[in-house]
């Protein structure tokens, strides 16, 4: 019974600083949407750059890559290439999100996790 009266009391103390929560969340929202990251493969062939709100920015590809030929096994390789650069530039980005959303749920000192805070974007 007082387990429940105690988060009824956080849920008080959350409602009541939703409209400065909401303005950082908005914050972080902005600056996930300016923020930038990169990842590379083939030893720098194929270079991704994906947003903070998980979208795929530019995908750059070296010349080399096209002057291997245009066999199966060229693209096969191309296409590999230009998926790894994508997923990591992906899972930096969360990464990147992530912590921006960890250290606002901290300064607003929330009981949430950073995964709960993604919806608020």
């Amino acid at each position: 019974m007082f387990d429940s009266l105690k988060n009824l009391g956080a849920m008080a103390s959350i409602m009541k600083d939703l409209p400065r929560i909401k303005s950082r969340m908005e914050e972080v929202r902005r600056k996930a949407e300016a923020s930038r990251v990169a990842a590379t493969s083939g030893g720098g062939a194929v270079t991704v750059v994906a947003s903070g709100r998980l979208r795929i920015e530019s995908v750059t590809l070296d010349p080399a890559i096209f002057a291997a030929g245009q066999d199966p096994e060229s693209r096969a390789l191309a296409a590999e290439l230009v998926r790894q650069a994508t997923n990591d530039a992906l899972e930096r980005a969360q990464a990147m999100l992530a912590q921006m959303l960890g250290d606002a749920a901290r300064e607003l000192n929330l009981p949430i996790s950073a995964e709960e805070l993604k919806g608020l974007l």
